[in-house]
């Protein structure tokens, strides 16, 4: 019964795309570069050397896969996948990590309960022309140091 309720909706949907008159199309994304991503990294390794930071720096693309990864001598192990986690759920949600931090800590949400969502601080996301193309996570430092070298990082993205 359920193959033959889908074959319905299938047919249906095709009888209508063929009377409008559109077809399938295919929808390209832009995303960071690996190289840009590399880039990035480097440049986070960089300022975070100038602040005297020891950190790990996670980079991906629009769709939150990792793209680059550099933890600096003297990082924090625990702060390998608490970087890569900042980085995909900036990307994945669109939205710099802080945002769900602010609503969990003043709104008392849960919003860390839901898959992908991190509510934490140094997970920013990197535009390019207004579209996400990737993001950039940082873990091993205080909220506030971590959350400037994130944007910086993102911003320094040409």
């Amino acid at each position: 019964m359920a193959a033959l309720s889908f074959a319905l909706i299938a047919a249906a949907s095709s009888s209508a795309q063929a009377a409008a008159g559109t077809t399938a199309s295919v929808v390209s994304q832009e995303n960071l570069s690996t190289t840009a991503a590399l880039q990035l990294a480097g440049r986070a390794t960089e300022i975070a050397s100038s602040r005297d930071m020891k950190i790990c720096i996670a980079v991906t693309d629009a769709d939150g896969h990792l793209l680059a990864f550099t933890r600096m001598q003297g990082a924090y192990a625990g702060c390998v996948e608490a970087s890569i986690a900042k980085a995909q759920s900036a990307a994945r949600f669109a939205i710099n990590t802080i945002t769900f931090y602010d609503l969990a800590r003043k709104e008392n949400l849960a919003i860390g309960t839901i898959p992908g969502i991190l509510p934490a601080v140094g997970g920013v996301v990197v535009k390019h022309d207004g579209h996400v193309i990737g993001s950039v996570g940082i873990s091993g430092a205080t909220d506030l140091t971590e959350q400037k070298l994130a944007e910086d990082v993102a911003a320094s993205f040409r």
